[in-house]
């Protein structure tokens, strides 16, 4: 960061100087702002016309990332691995982290081997168990090489690898960038001002003025390496997790424009639309397209149930309202079985232990045909009961067959009597007179 010569009127009076830099900094902020946002909207893809339809082109062929990891100072002594096995897991880019393999270590050595196709596409994964905090990289076709100096140790770690994850480390790097931009600000306030000063309040303020500034050029640079990289998926998981927070609801939706259309089906675009759904949830509003995982294994998404109308239900098994209003779910079960084509209902639940869901699941009797029972906690935490604002259970949402919220309060006899009524064909909804416009 440049550093300027103070005046003669700041050096009398310092406090004065530093409400001149936040002043300066906000300005600094709300210009780099509109600038960022007005180069997302040059990159935003312009709508050609309709052209010819050509012929499908086939499923271009699988593709291998090979992980290779050592932690070095096993393998330089020859020793007996320390670390028996270390797991890869996947990063969805919705909260969960998911792990998908593990491997024994060879004298601190481990390899993964993993597909790279459009249905698993280049993303973020974790080696953990190798170092104190888990270590995160991409999977893209190529080799991702990983050298840890220590077991159990994080600093020091090495990832190099094909062009994403350069990238990468390039984008983490700028948080570097900015520690050393606010030490060689501070160390010139202080060669001009003194120690004496940067013990007082006003000296303080100095520093916390010159911290401001940082963040605001820091952000500026990370929004504009994510622009410049539209095209690759670390950009929409990036915007999601480091900007979407300094945005407000009018703008983030230019920032889900700014990703390169050959990413709209990515799970990182969808992630970050969700995101954006999450922030303008409300009846008639589109709800996020959460991912629905299964006993079996197998993962649909929400949006693979449009064209019907859903019930949603956030639930968990050691919640007696739950228990409660399963059996008024059971009544809408029986009523719309017969309408599958028209009607999907979905429990989602929220219990921390998978097991005891699989067993209230069988006990319960809900585990029917044409009865989605899924599976979300990661952690503790529930992705998808975080992007739909849960706060209580169980919560019941009524979903159009277009995606958009009808109702998020509706339950018991209410629920049914609903649900009754949209299947005679009465969409009572669409009338703003009679809808429910509270969560």
């Amino acid at each position: 960061m440049e550093n300027n010569a103070m005046t003669n009127t700041q050096l009398q009076n310092p406090l004065a100087s530093t409400n001149t830099w936040c002043r300066t900094g906000l300005k600094q902020f709300a210009t780099l702002r509109h600038a960022t946002l007005a180069l997302a909207c040059t990159l935003l893809p312009l709508n050609t016309v309709a052209q010819t339809p050509t012929l499908p082109t086939p499923e271009p062929p699988t593709q291998t990332c090979v992980i290779r990891g050592q932690i070095a100072s096993l393998v330089a002594a020859g020793a007996k691995a320390k670390v028996k096995n270390v797991s890869l897991c996947v990063d969805y880019g919705d909260g969960n982290l998911v792990k998908v393999a593990s491997t024994v270590t060879n004298k601190g050595r481990f390899r993964f081997n993993r597909d790279v196709t459009p249905i698993s596409p280049s993303m973020l994964y974790y080696i953990t168990g190798a170092a104190s905090n888990a270590i995160p990289f991409w999977v893209e076709p190529g080799e991702v090489n990983i050298v840890v100096p220590m077991p159990g140790q994080e600093g020091g770690v090495k990832v190099t690898g094909p062009t994403t994850n350069t990238l990468y480390q390039a984008y983490l790097a700028l948080a570097q960038q900015r520690d050393r931009a606010y030490n060689d600000s501070v160390l010139a306030l202080q060669r001009r001002m003194g120690n004496d000063f940067m013990a007082t309040n006003a000296g303080r303020d100095a520093r916390q003025a010159l911290r401001a500034a940082t963040e605001v050029e820091w952000n500026a640079n990370r929004m504009q390496f994510l622009l410049e990289h539209n095209d690759l998926p670390l950009a929409p998981l990036l915007l999601q997790r480091d900007m979407l927070p300094f945005y407000n609801k009018e703008h983030v939706r230019q920032l889900a424009h700014s990703i390169s259309p050959a990413l709209a089906k990515h799970p990182y675009t969808i992630a970050l639309e969700n995101s954006i759904k999450a922030l303008n949830l409300g009846e008639g509003n589109e709800v996020p397209d959460i991912r629905l995982p299964q006993e079996d294994g197998k993962t649909i998404m929400l949006s693979d149930l449009r064209g019907k109308h859903v019930l949603l239900t956030f639930w968990a098994t050691w919640a007696p309202g739950c228990l409660d209003e399963m059996e008024n779910l059971k009544r809408i079960y029986d009523e719309t079985r017969n309408a599958a084509d028209k009607f999907a209902m979905v429990n989602m639940s929220i219990d921390r232990e998978r097991d005891a869901w699989t067993r209230t699941v069988k006990a319960l009797g809900i585990k029917n045909e044409g009865w989605l029972q899924a599976y979300d906690t990661q952690d503790k935490v529930s992705p998808s009961a975080n992007l739909f604002g849960v706060r209580d259970i169980p919560k019941c949402i009524l979903i159009t067959p277009d995606g958009k919220a009808i109702s998020f309060t509706l339950m018991g006899i209410e629920l049914f009597a609903r649900v009754k009524q949209i299947l005679s064909g009465d969409l009572y909804y669409l009338n703003n007179d009679t809808a429910d416009n509270s969560k």
